[in-house]
């Protein structure tokens, strides 16, 4: 690696082309190197980011080396971390004020943590870190326990998404 990093052209990677037809979700993973799959969790933000922003779809197709099209259990599980996604971009960009960009309180840092350290969020330490700080200004108090029900918000969503994908995984009714 060169000194000169900051001299050199990177190559940046182009995300993915989705587009919507006739009900069917298509993504062309090929300008992001096509080798991603729904087994990586980059990859199942960048769709469900795609999915909250256009709907769910009926059928999902993705066109990396060789097309592979996903059921419906997939699409379902998509859609709801796609809800996930959503929750964190809305509380990742409320407006707040300067003194609160750095705060282990700030509902925005925890969204942004939530989403940044999806699929294994550690919830428990941003549930301590929060109740942990030091809620000495007006209004620090409110927002800390509107933070910590944020938290436990999205505990619970991502909760039954992985039991919604362990009864799809081993086709139970009940886990």
């Amino acid at each position: 690696m060169s000194i000169f990093t900051f001299m050199e052209k990177r190559k940046e990677t182009k995300g993915p082309e989705m587009r919507y037809d006739e009900g069917m979700l298509f993504v062309d993973c090929r300008p992001c190197g096509g080798a991603s799959s729904l087994g990586d969790a980059d990859c199942v933000k960048c769709v469900s980011k795609g999915i909250a922003r256009h709907g769910p779809p009926g059928r999902l197709l993705m066109r990396k080396e060789s097309d592979v099209e996903y059921s419906d259990a997939v699409i379902s599980v998509l859609s709801d971390i796609s809800k996930v996604f959503s929750l964190m971009d809305t509380a990742s960009s409320e407006k707040t004020a300067a003194r609160c960009k750095g705060c282990p309180c700030s509902l925005q840092k925890n969204a942004k943590d939530i989403w940044d350290s999806f699929p294994e969020p550690r919830f428990d330490i941003m549930r301590l870190e929060t109740e942990r700080s030091d809620p000495g200004k007006e209004g620090c108090e409110e927002c800390m326990w509107r933070t910590i029900g944020f938290i436990d918000r999205a505990e619970v969503m991502i909760t039954d998404i992985r039991r919604k994908c362990a009864k799809t995984a081993f086709r139970l009714t009940e886990v």
